[in-house]
């Protein structure tokens, strides 16, 4: 009940859940909380990235959420799970375990209407999405008349979230005695004009909160230093508003790049995305919370489930600014407010459904 949220989410928190870790533990919790109050569990993909869906009858709204996390890092001042000042500190607290345990606590008192509704949690959010990639094919997601995720929003509706486009850059050059480098051909330095063209779009990107970013996440070049490099490579992570996709960055950056020479890779793809805010359930939601929509620069696994149902909402505690930091922590009274936003939110689209029979 609305009395345990705290508990549960410092048991969360407390279970290490990051892509280097047992993600069996932390499904193995979620698991046995949700099979004890009567729902139906199943755990899908155990052996690698491990997902769970959770039932309790037929046609209710579908409650998301990751229970991976980055990993915690070093530096902080509080210990994890810590309460100071009605705050919750500890990876994972904000993005989203938070939103995963009002979930978690909401069951209960939903099943106690009987009100039906439904679960699913994945583990490899924060990489490469997998599972919700596997979940977009079920009929659980297909099916649901709304699904909410309960990513960081510090509890407001999520009008648009940007699309994603990671890609590589490869230059080649050919090795050669560093103290002779007129005999070979400098990958680095041939990645070096490259990177000139788009400096500009990532020297902007760092001064901005809309439009199109873009952000050099990795460099690697070079394996002695006496020797002329041969290969070097760039990991860009690249975001963009609807409408446009990932096609619209790739022709910008192919433009800037006309004349270098380099090799093009993408590693991960999302496209952007837009809730209808025409639904009843996002007015409705709008209304509750008595809170205007908000856009969000991060991705989620909301483009996978709109690809096949369009009545995805994204909405949760947390600042979102607090994501993947030192010091990341919830607010307990968002945690509070999501709880009674979901309970809400299942008993309107429950009363909806019926009153379509």
């Amino acid at each position: 009940m609305k009395d345990g949220l705290v508990k549960t989410l410092q048991e969360l928190i407390s279970i290490e859940s990051d892509l280097h870790s047992d993600l069996q533990k932390i499904i193995g919790y979620a698991a046995d909380r949700l099979s004890s109050i009567g729902m139906d569990v199943s755990v899908l993909n155990s052996d690698t990235f491990p997902v769970l869906t959770a039932s309790y009858g037929t046609g209710g709204i579908l409650f998301s959420g990751h229970l991976d996390t980055v990993p915690i890092g070093s530096g902080w001042s509080v210990a994890q799970a810590d309460v100071v000042d009605n705050r919750i500190y500890g990876r994972g607290s904000a993005d989203m375990k938070s939103g995963c345990a009002a979930i978690i606590e909401c069951a209960e008192h939903l099943i106690a209407e009987k009100i039906p509704f439904s679960i699913c949690f994945t583990t490899d959010e924060e990489e490469q999405m997998y599972g919700a990639e596997l979940l977009a094919k079920s009929e659980m997601v297909k099916n649901a008349p709304a699904i909410i995720i309960c990513e960081p929003t510090s509890v407001k509706l999520v009008h648009t979230e940007k699309g994603f486009f990671r890609f590589n850059l490869v230059t080649k050059g050919t090795s050669a005695h560093a103290s002779q480098p007129w005999l070979g051909r400098d990958a680095i330095l041939k990645m070096h004009y490259c990177i000139d063209r788009m400096l500009d779009l990532v020297e902007t990107s760092s001064q901005k909160k809309t439009g199109m970013t873009m952000c050099i996440t990795t460099i690697h070049g070079g394996d002695k230093n006496n020797v002329v490099t041969d290969t070097c490579t760039v990991e860009i992570d690249a975001r963009y508003e609807p409408p446009a996709t990932y096609h619209d960055v790739q022709d910008l950056i192919i433009n800037r790049l006309r004349g270098e020479s380099y090799e093009m890779t993408s590693e991960l793809i999302l496209d952007a995305f837009e809730s209808d805010m025409n639904d009843p359930l996002a007015k409705e939601i709008i209304k509750f919370l008595n809170s205007d929509a908000v856009d969000m620069p991060y991705v989620t696994e909301a483009p996978y489930f709109a690809k096949i149902n369009p009545h995805v909402f994204i909405c949760g505690p947390g600042d979102p600014q607090l994501a993947h930091v030192v010091d990341e922590f919830v607010e307990i009274n968002e945690l509070e407010k999501t709880y009674d936003l979901l309970i809400h939110a299942a008993e309107f689209t429950s009363v909806q459904r019926k009153n379509k029979k």
